[in-house]
């Protein structure tokens, strides 16, 4: 294996560890989306990974302003960051919600309860609320958490670039892979 391929390993690997590693920096990511011709970004908590599909998974309240944001323009660039390997992965590709209601009714029943909560509230998220403490939960919550799911989106991110950069005293690296048909992927060194 080339350093290139090391390197795209190494980026997959990665993200997949940020499942399973409490307080792994990938974990939680930022995507940018399009919204009245301009970029609006966020921070989601990674969900999934596919490296045979070249994707990620996130959730999102189905009444936020990422799903009209989703269906007007399917470009977006996720940006993941670790502060301690210095390295950064901005990954571009379409944005998509997922139709599969038997797969959105596993991922929802793999929720954990603390999470599903989020999806139960009654305003619609940036919605304006009269008081803070509307969003607060209290004990009658958790006996309708199921309710919750009408609220729930699972959101794919399939790539078709990655540009990582590696920031070292020694020299920064930088490389472009990009995804194009089928298994094909081209690698280009930039400068950082």
């Amino acid at each position: 294996m080339n350093k290139e391929e090391t390197i795209l390993d190494q980026i997959w690997d990665e993200l997949a560890a940020s499942l399973e590693v409490g307080g792994h920096p990938f974990h939680i990511f930022s995507i940018s989306t399009i919204f009245n011709n301009k970029p609006d970004s966020r921070n989601v908590v990674l969900r999934n990974v596919n490296r045979n599909n070249k994707s990620v998974t996130f959730h999102t309240d189905t009444r936020s302003n990422k799903i009209s944001q989703i269906k007007n323009d399917n470009n977006v660039c996720a940006l993941f960051y670790d502060s301690a390997k210095k390295i950064q992965i901005r990954a571009y590709g379409s944005i998509s919600i997922e139709t599969d209601e038997l797969l959105i009714k596993d991922r929802w029943k793999q929720s954990k309860k603390m999470s599903k909560l989020c999806y139960l509230h009654k305003s619609a998220p940036g919605k304006k609320i009269d008081n803070a403490k509307d969003y607060l939960y209290d004990e009658d919550d958790l006996q309708d958490i199921e309710v919750g799911i009408k609220n729930f989106s699972v959101i794919n991110i399939k790539f078709n670039k990655i540009d990582w950069l590696n920031l070292s005293h020694k020299g920064h690296e930088r490389i472009i892979i990009n995804f194009t048909n089928g298994d094909n992927i081209k690698f280009e060194w930039v400068a950082p």
